[in-house]
């Protein structure tokens, strides 16, 4: 079913304008890789704030309003810009396990994100400038930072693993 899938996607307009024209794909991936840079600094500098290691000049509710939106963001810039090297090459894509690790991978870190994000915000509002994180919060923190390593490891993987 996905190979069918794939063979279609292939045959699409878009599929064939991103491999027709040289620089598509290259464009498409260096866009990826900028908006996971941006996307894991920002989260990296949360991070880093609820362990007091950075920003602390700040509260942490200012430095969510500052990295928060660059999160998200980057976050439908890489989807975005995924779905453009899927449609490229979905037969490397669609049929390879890695990529679908690192999409199981993706949904989740993403919930999780979600979740971390919800939580610190509305901890730090109410704690105001002497919000202090809680282990979990920190935990959780350092736990994203791993995931989103292992996506961009799963990312890098999938050029490499033979279909």
């Amino acid at each position: 079913m996905l190979l069918d899938f794939s063979f279609w996607l292939g045959d699409t307009s878009l599929s064939l304008f991103m491999v027709e024209n040289f620089w598509n794909v290259p464009i498409a991936q260096v866009i990826h890789i900028a908006a996971i840079g941006i996307g894991f600094a920002s989260l990296l500098m949360m991070t880093l704030r609820v362990y007091e290691k950075a920003g602390m000049t700040q509260p942490v509710s200012a430095n969510a309003a500052r990295y928060l939106p660059w999160m998200w963001w980057s976050l439908l810039v890489i989807l975005l810009s995924g779905l453009l090297m899927i449609t490229a090459e979905p037969i490397r894509n669609m049929v390879n396990a890695v990529f679908w690790i690192k999409m199981i991978a993706l949904v989740g870190t993403i919930l999780v994100t979600l979740r971390f994000q919800t939580s610190v915000k509305a901890k730090a509002l109410a704690g105001g400038a002497g919000y202090v994180a809680s282990s979990g919060t920190r935990t959780t923190g350092l736990a994203l930072v791993i995931l989103w390593c292992f996506i961009m490891f799963c990312g890098r993987w999938i050029a490499y693993v033979p279909v």
